[in-house]
């Protein structure tokens, strides 16, 4: 059995890039996304780029900070003050989120060529950042057909797998998670045992030669609740990747934590 662990949001804040690194090397994290465009961006890919034992991919962010990309040129992504409008006024608009955590809307509030446009300004800075190109790509928060079709669109030009791609050409099971709603008020997240429903979960991934499981993990400063509402639930993410229970059990059960690497060779 094999379990692909992955860490969004590396990078959001400096507190979220700590967190994981610690996941990574007291825990069972072995993959995560790096966000290029925020403030702590390139002290985040300075800490991450030479760690041995992760994938580092790419989170597209199209709603939290400012875009990479000239605010002029992508004016239906940001407010006026030229940063990317929210998640949370987003989801506003939105008329259903499809099982496949699509967001479906009357009309796409993400315009296909400015999306792609600041994708590949995005996955350019990564490499800029990290001297190499990421691991994989992944989409970060709401996700929509446009925002699709230009991840796909720069998955064909730089050669690099899509997360979702791979979880499903693989067939890899996905861990439930229903603990994290969106919108998650903050009492529901002191209020949640992280690690007692992920070892509820994982006798899951014996059932599964491949496996998936997402969290984020991280710690918490001021920062972080600018930009997302993930924020306690982000300690008790951290809590559990590094729990010793949660080791025991991946070691005694002979669960061999993966990266989007190993399922390239495959």
């Amino acid at each position: 059995m094999k379990l692909l662990f992955q860490a969004d949001d590396f990078g959001l804040c400096e507190s979220t890039a700590c967190g994981i690194l610690k996941g990574i090397r007291e825990g069972v994290i072995r993959n995560t996304g790096l966000f290029v465009n925020m403030p702590a961006s390139e002290y985040s890919a300075k800490l991450i780029k030479d760690v041995k034992n992760v994938c580092l991919g790419i989170d597209f962010n199209l709603v939290a900070g400012k875009p990479v990309s000239d605010p002029a040129l992508v004016p239906s992504l940001v407010d006026a003050k030229g940063d990317f409008i929210p998640s949370g006024e987003r989801m506003k608009k939105m008329k259903s989120l499809s099982d496949t955590m699509r967001a479906d809307f009357e009309t796409d509030p993400y315009p296909y060529d400015e999306t792609v446009l600041e994708i590949e300004n995005q996955l350019k800075r990564f490499i800029e950042l990290v001297g190499r190109k990421p691991g994989y790509l992944h989409g970060h928060s709401l996700i929509t057909n446009n925002i699709v079709k230009a991840i796909q669109a720069m998955s064909e030009k730089y050669e690099i797998p899509v997360s979702f791609n791979v979880w499903k050409e693989k067939e890899l099971y996905m861990l439930p998670c229903e603990w994290t709603p969106k919108p998650f008020p903050i009492e529901q997240q002191l209020a949640t045992n992280v690690e007692a429903n992920l070892m509820s979960v994982l006798p899951q991934v014996l059932d599964h030669e491949l496996n998936v499981f997402v969290c984020h993990a991280g710690f918490a400063e001021e920062e972080l609740f600018k930009y997302s509402s993930y924020t306690i639930i982000r300690l008790k993410d951290l809590a559990a990747a590094t729990s010793p229970d949660v080791k025991k059990f991946i070691e005694m059960n002979q669960i061999e934590l993966i990266t989007y690497d190993d399922l390239k060779e495959n």
